[in-house]
């Protein structure tokens, strides 16, 4: 695509930026920054915009470098949350009944209703805390010494072994 645009004057970008996005473009943008933007939006075009979430995701990261000056891959870790592609149907036998979720774009639908996570829903079906990921299949459980402490942090220090006393 970026070839199409090769030839073109700074000028002859900036008319094509205003026919595209109905207003003109700073005048200190740069032609390479036009390009890439005008690339950009025909392939949104094409293939469709990125999700609220994933632009959610990115606002955070953005904001995150310009408080620090900088994002480690724990920002980056910590800004990715499981997604489920909207449409999909999960579906989880529990206690003999079939419960079948349908995700959305933005939360689940289950019975009827919109919930926000998967969480609030297998705590619906089963009346206790779950995590909603884990309920339904689509995380597996961590394995040893890979998992955070378990809630019950004292009881699981009281079984181990402490020998730098």
């Amino acid at each position: 695509m970026q070839e199409k645009y090769k030839e073109y004057t700074k000028k002859e970008l900036e008319k094509l930026w205003k026919q595209e996005f109905k207003k003109a473009p700073f005048p200190y943008l740069s032609r390479v920054f036009l390009i890439k933007h005008l690339i950009y939006q025909e392939q949104i075009k094409q293939f469709g915009d990125i999700s609220q979430k994933t632009k959610k995701q990115l606002d955070k990261l953005i904001y995150r470098y310009s408080e620090t000056k900088s994002v480690s891959k724990n920002d980056i870790k910590a800004s990715k949350t499981f997604l489920i592609q909207a449409g999909t149907k999960l579906i989880r036998e529990f206690k003999g009944i079939k419960y079948e979720v349908t995700a959305l774009e933005d939360g689940f639908e289950f019975e009827g209703k919109i919930y926000k996570s998967l969480s609030a829903i297998a705590n619906k079906i089963t009346g206790t805390r779950w995590n909603g990921k884990l309920f339904f299949g689509v995380r597996k459980p961590c394995v040893k010494g890979e998992s955070p402490k378990p809630y019950d942090s004292d009881v699981a220090e009281s079984k181990t072994k402490r020998t730098n006393l």
